[in-house]
């Protein structure tokens, strides 16, 4: 295998960080290992019985996290977001952080971010259909926020 690990190998790293720290904070946590659209972890908070779903998106050594939205999808936001997102990302000497938020947290900040994108001042016109990102500063005030997945 290459120096460079591949995109499929990183995202199922960052699950299993992910269910190893739901695990750590009491939670039992089950990777559906892509067999389940939109949702990486089953998660179970066994002292109030409640069930979430939960998504992960993670990025090695970049600043920003494709969310699989254009701007010209903006109607389906709320189609497409169904459940709690845990961004992780690892940096060059692997450290880890952990961003999660909320399905109405991560909803109002892609449309705070993709606004303040869409209406920065240009001299050309930008298309429509291109992808929306949400960087890792754009993250950082739901660092660690375990709490937003039962929200």
């Amino acid at each position: 295998m290459s120096k460079k690990l591949d995109k499929h190998l990183i995202g199922l790293t960052g699950e299993y960080f992910v269910a190893g720290m739901l695990s750590l904070k009491g939670w039992v946590a089950s990777l559906t290992l892509k067999n389940y659209p939109s949702v990486d972890i089953f998660g179970l908070n066994p002292s109030t019985d409640k069930t979430v779903n939960i998504q992960v998106k993670t990025t090695r050594n970049k600043k920003d996290y494709l969310i699989g939205l254009r701007h010209d999808q903006r109607e389906i936001i709320k189609e497409k977001i169904t459940c709690p997102f845990v961004f992780v990302h690892i940096d060059k000497k692997n450290n880890i952080r952990y961003f999660v938020l909320s399905k109405k947290e991560l909803i109002k900040l892609i449309e705070f971010t993709d606004d303040n994108y869409f209406n920065r001042p240009r001299k050309k016109a930008i298309k429509t259909n291109y992808p929306i990102a949400i960087t890792v500063s754009d993250l950082e005030k739901y660092q660690d926020n375990w709490s937003s997945i039962w929200k």
